[in-house]
């Protein structure tokens, strides 16, 4: 028998009805509700999930949430104990975009036995330095869903408008290595896939599946920022961002380097306070398990 939790942190916008449900409504097993004033409450209500032996845990939340709790069991080396499952109940929700998840999926996973497919996800690892000479790597991360550069600190910290964060971009001369080749030219921003969707809904192939274990790197060049904004806007109703000037690469493991100093993200979160000039990206062994709709 599955020994389900479920893990809250609803957006703002999806607190009402979260609240309801769990005041007024369905009755759950195990709850609990992240507290955002306590930076590490995840961490601590997952050790507590894993200390009693939880089996199946149920992430209430966007991407930001599942990607701190899988990168919090990945730390724990406790990603073979854990079953998870997701309620889109964040602020993007692409990896359930892409799986067809809706909220009312939470009872499938309250079910003893889950109404649905077990997937195994791939996981990806990117990893950081400020200096290409560097031994050392100033900083990792994993992903679920993708992780990039091209944006710069300080839009993050304006909280820039999707708008405003196409304008913050400056040409980036990027040198890229993988198994089967090398190219050199000036970018935009970089993203590395796992998953098709990023950013609420915007994708450059829907065919992608975080089931492969292959990543997808989509070069975006420096042009005319006019022609990009109407490609974006063209994204933002639901067409295909991917056009020929764009560059693909698909392998298991990248290196780029950079000419100016850039701050990589992984699924949405901060970039580090430190910059950086050499970005790996490469697939992990480890497997995320998640249970989808059939």
């Amino acid at each position: 028998m599955a020994n389900v939790f479920h893990l809250m942190n609803p957006s703002l916008r999806q607190t009402p009805w979260v609240s309801a449900l769990t005041s007024f409504g369905k009755d759950l097993s195990q709850w609990a509700r992240i507290a955002r004033q306590h930076p590490t409450h995840t961490e601590t209500l997952l050790d507590w999930a894993l200390k009693i032996n939880v089996t199946r845990l149920v992430v209430w939340g966007g991407d930001g949430t599942l990607h701190r709790v899988v990168k919090g069991l990945w730390k724990r080396k406790a990603l073979d104990r854990m079953e998870l499952a997701l309620v889109p109940a964040g602020t993007c929700n692409d990896l359930a975009r892409h799986f067809g998840l809706s909220k009312e999926c939470w009872g499938r996973w309250e079910s003893v036995r889950a109404q649905g497919r077990l997937a195994s996800l791939s996981l990806g690892h990117m990893a950081w330095k400020s200096s290409p000479r560097s031994a050392e790597v100033d900083g990792e991360d994993i992903f679920i869903n993708n992780a990039g550069f091209g944006r710069p600190r300080s839009s993050f910290e304006r909280k820039d408008s999707p708008w405003r964060v196409l304008f913050s971009f400056d040409p980036i001369g990027v040198q890229a290595q993988w198994d089967q080749g090398r190219l050199e030219g000036r970018y935009y921003f970089t993203l590395a896939a796992l998953a098709p969707y990023f950013s609420g809904g915007l994708f450059f192939e829907p065919s992608i599946s975080p089931e492969e274990g292959r990543l997808r790197l989509y070069l975006v060049p420096a042009r005319n920022k006019l022609r990009l904004a109407l490609r974006l806007l063209r994204g933002r109703w639901g067409r295909s961002l991917f056009d020929n000037k764009i560059t693909k690469i698909t392998s298991t493991h990248l290196s780029l380097e950079t000419d100016v100093p850039i701050w990589p993200q992984a699924d949405g979160e901060p970039p580090p306070v430190k910059p950086a000039r050499q970005v790996t990206f490469r697939v992990l062994p480890e497997k995320v398990k998640l249970w989808v709709i059939q």
